[in-house]
């Protein structure tokens, strides 16, 4: 019995209009509503979903690209990073550092100097890297 009501309630609904249509003028109105529904089909929902279509690809084509660019950046970072540890960027300046004499040093220090041109170095590395990649 339960089913039979859940059948009911589900197909009922289809047999309803929202327009009543009686006699020849109704029918006439009915076609005619049937023809405008399709044409509003074919002009209205059809470009919209074109648009919503073709903006949803262009979306994700966006977010893709700046997914990969993102990655891409990850990636050639990783790489300088082996790079500048396997040269040994860090320890070499402090070595070229040392035959310095000690108040040029002591400036240099003072200054950040060899910071600075540690991070250059790093940025060098990364550059070329970045443009490989």
């Amino acid at each position: 019995m339960l089913r039979f009501l859940l059948l009911l309630l589900i197909i009922f609904p289809c047999f309803l209009f929202a327009d009543t249509y009686t006699g020849e003028q109704g029918a006439a109105q009915m076609q005619g509503d049937f023809f405008t529904d399709i044409w509003s089909f074919f002009d209205d929902d059809v470009p919209s979903f074109i648009d919503r279509f073709w903006a949803y690809i262009t979306v994700w084509g966006a977010k893709f690209y700046f997914e990969m660019k993102l990655e891409s950046i990850k990636f050639a970072w990783f790489i300088a990073k082996e790079i500048l540890q396997s040269f040994q960027v860090g320890s070499q300046i402090a070595n070229l550092a040392s035959a310095l004499p000690n108040d040029i040093k002591a400036a240099l220090i003072d200054c950040r100097f060899f910071d600075g041109l540690n991070i250059y170095l790093n940025a060098l590395v990364t550059r070329f890297i970045l443009r490989i990649v």
